[in-house]
């Protein structure tokens, strides 16, 4: 075999690589928007970081998240943050932390927890109502602590809680356990911020709040504490100079979120991955694509060769910049084409008239019967629906175990190959029909070569 044959057998595999691998991106897209793969990850990535549901909770309510939500009334959650939000959203609630607003949400989320776990009578009615009252808390934490307002809001928080109780017993025990845990908090934050502020932040207002609100996750998120205690340290070696002591914390807030989403970036294509292998195993199976079988095909039958190479050079020509924004229906024409050739692909052949006895007649008045269950030379193997026989087509002996061994070998190449992605793919088969068209041009140049 020429090297030229070799470069579009390599074409001719590579392509259907290709097209298996488009059709599984498809696929793969619609699986992940249908189970919100990356927003989930994200969410539970963000709960990793503040160690904490209810902190991720409040993260994901703060306006400068909530923004990022979509869908009916906002239930989508987002599939990516800008790190700059998320600083600046963890920042604010860090700094109302000191706030009794924020103690009171913090245990409004734990009530919200505990009940979405037992599911009690009337659920939905009791979170609607939690939920109104932890609106009310963001209004309150956005005001000032000592105002009137603030306080007028709190009273009617309290006042929301209350009608809880009465309007639903079943609830009331989980409401008075985490209030009593509310009033031994309040207490401790008392304690804390009655305490003087160090020397270096207390004349300095914007510092000695997020000092204070750091201090305060002592009692409602330690391990948070303990992760902005390390990033936040190097604020004291800053002097006096509050915007360069503000922009620092934000810097290392987001330098540590960017870190996260890193390791989340490499946890989604790790799953994706996997999930693809899977996806390009079903089609594998289901449409009968082996491998080795497509690549014996295209190593005895030059014209296929040949009519696959310049469907992938067409192909290429078309998108010069690479498969960034594919076209289904250029995909679609190509498989119409490559539908007419003959490649080994499917599992059931065109159908064939049978008589009453379920028997297929060829040339020269010779039959054979349609059988699921072939067991001698005079048989087809073969679906029986009406009068019509479906030969099944592109598989080997029923009782040969190694020939169907080798085809599962076959099925998991092919479902190997989709994993590595379309990109992967595309970049080979622009180099290798680079390798075909000046080995071609090669070839004519010897060919016109005058002979001595």
């Amino acid at each position: 075999m020429s090297f030229i044959a070799i470069v579009e057998l390599s074409i001719g595999m590579i392509f259907a690589w290709l097209l298996l691998s488009v059709s599984a991106m498809f696929i793969q897209e619609w699986l992940v928007s249908l189970l919100n793969w990356r927003s989930t990850m994200l969410e539970s990535t963000v709960e990793n970081l503040v160690s904490d549901p209810v902190m991720k909770n409040q993260i994901y309510s703060h306006p400068l998240i909530k923004g990022l939500h979509s869908g009916a009334n906002s239930e989508k959650k987002p599939s990516y943050i800008p790190s700059s939000q998320f600083s600046l959203a963890l920042l604010d609630i860090i700094n109302n932390s000191s706030k009794e607003a924020y103690l009171i949400q913090c245990t409004l989320y734990d009530i919200k927890t505990e009940i979405s776990g037992k599911k009690p009578k009337n659920y939905k009615q009791i979170i609607t109502t939690l939920n109104s009252a932890i609106g009310l808390t963001n209004q309150a934490m956005s005001a000032d602590a000592a105002s009137p307002l603030a306080k007028s809001i709190l009273d009617e928080v309290k006042a929301v809680i209350r009608n809880i109780s009465a309007e639903y017993p079943i609830v009331k025990p989980t409401i008075e356990k985490f209030f009593r845990e509310y009033g031994t908090r309040k207490k401790q934050l008392d304690e804390l911020l009655a305490q003087p502020a160090s020397p270096a932040t207390q004349n300095n207002i914007a510092l000695n709040r997020i000092n204070n609100g750091v201090a305060v996750l002592t009692l409602t998120n330690p391990g948070l504490k303990q992760a902005l205690d390390a990033l936040i340290i190097e604020m004291k070696d800053l002097g006096d100079k509050t915007e360069n002591q503000i922009t620092t914390a934000k810097n290392s807030i987001e330098a540590w979120f960017n870190s996260s989403m890193d390791r989340l970036s490499g946890w989604y294509k790790r799953r994706a991955q996997v999930l693809s292998f899977i996806i390009g195993l079903t089609l594998a199976f289901s449409f009968n694509i082996d491998s080795f079988q497509l690549a014996t095909q295209l190593w005895r039958d030059p014209s296929v060769r040949q009519i696959i190479a310049t469907q992938a050079t067409s192909i290429v020509e078309q998108n010069p910049n690479g498969l960034n924004q594919v076209d289904p229906n250029q995909m679609l024409s190509v498989y119409m084409q490559l539908n007419q050739l003959n490649i080994p692909v499917g599992w059931i052949g065109s159908p064939m008239q049978m008589d009453s006895q379920g028997a297929v007649f060829f040339a020269d008045n010779f039959q054979k019967r349609c059988s699921v269950r072939p067991v001698s030379s005079v048989e087809i193997f073969g679906l029986r629906l009406g009068d019509q026989c479906y030969p099944i087509i592109n598989t080997p002996e029923l009782n040969d175990l190694a020939g169907w061994l080798f085809k599962v070998f076959g099925f998991l190449v092919t479902a190997a190959a989709t994993a590595q992605g379309a990109p992967f793919w595309f970049d080979i088969l622009k180099n290798l029909i680079n390798i075909r068209s000046a080995g071609t041009i090669s070839d004519a140049k010897a060919t016109k070569t005058p002979v001595q």
